[in-house]
């Protein structure tokens, strides 16, 4: 039997939280994480430029012959995976779709907030994705461009944090929205802090738990062989980065409390 190989990738660490939500749900699978450091953040690269770098990273992945692959970013889910559909051979697995199911089944009122990147924003894509499901609902979104680069340098709390997340979100508050999207996949890092902010009645979001049942079962109906079973010890993730690996595996020990072992240092494409 072999296992299945997971690919996943994103702009930097954010997408550690897709890992760690596919590792609890995958067990046996081996998981081959690419951050794009180097050319981070992707929150106000122009639309071309993201789908370049996504076509180039998956490439890359599956060239480690990975069974399935995970965009575990926002913005490139939203802003280049919609014309990249059904051009690999593997399941390609985004958060935008997986994100809007999770939103519309948190949801009491159908006022739901996104907090995502100005890229994500723009794109409407939430709101489109969640409206395909719940026409009625009301989705209130609101950038964050301070967010990603803080939480790169290892910031996760702290006044700046907080204070940052409360000029965020009040306007979302005061919209009445009763569950808010982490729309980007490095948020749920900061979960402890955006509680702080918006209190008990609000349900916080976050797809990666969707997106890695939904990787799941792409691989299931691919080929059921390829997923081991629960109690198999698994192959330890395989970590690169287009940046600096102590770094990235600085930012892994911080954020996820696993040992990355040796980070590999990879070059893909171009940094413009």
């Amino acid at each position: 039997m072999r296992y299945a190989r997971i690919g996943i990738f994103d702009s930097g660490v954010g997408g550690l939280t897709v890992a760690r939500a596919i590792a609890d749900t995958m067990p046996g699978a081996h998981l081959i994480y690419f951050g794009d450091t180097a050319r981070m953040p992707y929150g106000d690269r122009s639309p071309n430029q993201i789908a370049r770098f996504m076509r180039e990273i998956i490439m890359f992945l599956l060239g480690q012959r990975v069974d399935a692959v995970a965009v575990a970013c926002n913005t490139s889910s939203a802003l280049a995976l919609p014309g990249m559909q059904g051009d690999f051979d593997v399941p390609i697995v985004g958060m935008i779709e997986c994100g809007a199911i999770a939103a519309v089944e948190a949801s009491r009122t159908g006022r739901i907030g996104v907090i995502a990147t100005a890229n994500t924003v723009r794109s409407g894509a939430y709101g489109k994705a969640i409206a395909s499901l719940r026409p009625a609902a009301r989705v209130v979104q609101q950038a964050c461009p301070s967010l990603v680069p803080m939480i790169e340098r290892g910031e996760v709390s702290g006044e700046g944090i907080g204070r940052a997340l409360r000029d965020y979100i009040q306007p979302l508050l005061a919209a009445g929205v009763d569950s808010i999207v982490y729309g980007c996949t490095h948020y749920p890092f900061l979960d402890a802090e955006v509680r702080a902010v918006v209190g008990p009645s609000t349900t916080l979001v976050d797809p990666a738990i969707r997106v890695a049942c939904a990787v799941k079962s792409a691989v299931l109906a691919r080929d059921p062989s390829l997923l081991g079973e629960a109690e198999t010890p698994p192959i330890p993730p395989r970590f690169m980065t287009s940046g600096d690996p102590e770094v990235f595996a600085r930012l892994v020990r911080l954020l996820l409390g696993w040992d990355p072992g040796r980070v590999e240092q990879v070059s893909i494409g171009t940094r413009g």
